[in-house]
């Protein structure tokens, strides 16, 4: 499965940490964006004390992962405003497990996850399924979330792609094109036409030619 991570320059450290050591990090749910994330709304046939102690349990059950959120798609102008400094940072293309229960693409729904607590086996799914939803109007960003109990995901594969955003410091830009080229990373750039966004690759003989005229005289 592909999938994106943005970063601004700002936080150009966190996107060395990833090239560098090929993992992911993990921020607590509670910390995500998004006010109404890991809430729930539920039903259950009458009083049934066994969805009742899982609704106690939910909470317990959250506290326990971390998430990662990826998106689908690169070639969102609000990805790359939003999550990528109005385009002066990057977009990081990794390849995620297709096999992996703790990696899902995330389901939109209104702004509460909703549960039919008849079809919840125990607190734990009842947990994922909350975490791996989220409210409609986030939906431009075709999220892919990683789930964990740890600070760091690491990623089996290595690092495919990194996708430089037109406004990146020209400095930062040379950097990080020798960074992949070390790690033996695509290293691209972004293109922005008629028809959307591109990535285009990006030649070791331009960057050259770039630092020479950069020289002073």
């Amino acid at each position: 499965m592909r999938a994106y991570k943005f970063r601004a320059s700002t936080n150009i450290e966190l996107a060395l940490d990833i090239l560098l050591n090929r993992r992911l990090y993990c921020a607590d749910w509670k910390a995500l964006n998004d006010p109404m994330e890991g809430m729930f709304a539920y039903s259950t046939r009458g009083e049934d004390p066994r969805a009742q102690q899982i609704v106690k349990g939910i909470g317990t059950a959250k506290s326990r992962y971390k998430v990662c959120s990826l998106s689908r798609d690169f070639q969102s102008h609000l990805l790359w405003s939003h999550y990528a400094g109005g385009f002066d940072g990057l977009a990081i293309e990794v390849e995620l497990p297709d096999n992996d229960p703790d990696i899902c693409e995330v389901e939109y729904r209104g702004v509460f996850a909703f549960l039919d607590m008849d079809e919840v086996r125990d607190e734990d799914e009842a947990a994922r399924r909350i975490l791996f939803s989220k409210y409609q109007e986030w939906a431009y960003e075709e999220e892919i979330r990683v789930l964990s109990n740890q600070s760091y995901y690491e990623l089996a594969a290595p690092i495919q792609r990194v996708i430089a955003g037109p406004r990146m410091n020209q400095a930062l830009f040379q950097t990080l094109h020798m960074v992949c080229e070390r790690e033996g990373i695509d290293f691209t750039k972004v293109g922005i036409g008629d028809e959307g966004i591109d990535a285009d690759p990006v030649r070791s003989v331009d960057l050259a030619r770039q630092r020479r005229r950069m020289r002073p005289r």
